[in-house]
C-alpha cells in the first residue's frame, strides 16, 4: 500500500469511526450498541466485497490483522523492564 493510500485509509477510518460512535454515544447508547452497529457494518461490507465461499478465510485475515494493529497501538508506549 502506498503512503498516499495509507493516509487516505487513516483519514477515512477516523471519519467512519466518528460517524459510528458519536451518534450512538450522544443519544445515550452504550459501547455494546456501538459494537452491534460495527458488526452490522462489517457484515454489509463483507457481503459487498467478498465472494461466496471466501468469507471465512478473509474474515480470519481481517481479524488477525486487527488484533496485531490493536496490540501495536495499545502497547507502543509501554516500557518493559528486565529480561525474559
Amino acid at each position: 500500500m502506498s503512503d498516499t493510500q495509507a493516509e487516505l485509509h487513516n483519514k477515512l477510518a477516523g471519519e467512519i469511526v466518528g460517524s459510528i460512535v458519536r451518534p450512538i454515544m450522544t443519544t445515550g447508547g452504550k459501547t455494546t450498541d456501538v459494537m452491534v452497529l460495527t458488526e452490522s457494518v462489517l457484515v454489509g461490507v463483507a457481503l459487498a466485497c467478498i465472494r461466496l465461499g471466501g468469507d471465512e478465510m478473509v474474515l480470519d485475515v481481517i481479524f488477525e490483522r486487527a488484533r496485531e494493529r490493536l496490540a501495536e497501538l495499545r502497547l507502543k508506549d509501554i516500557k518493559t523492564e528486565g529480561q525474559a
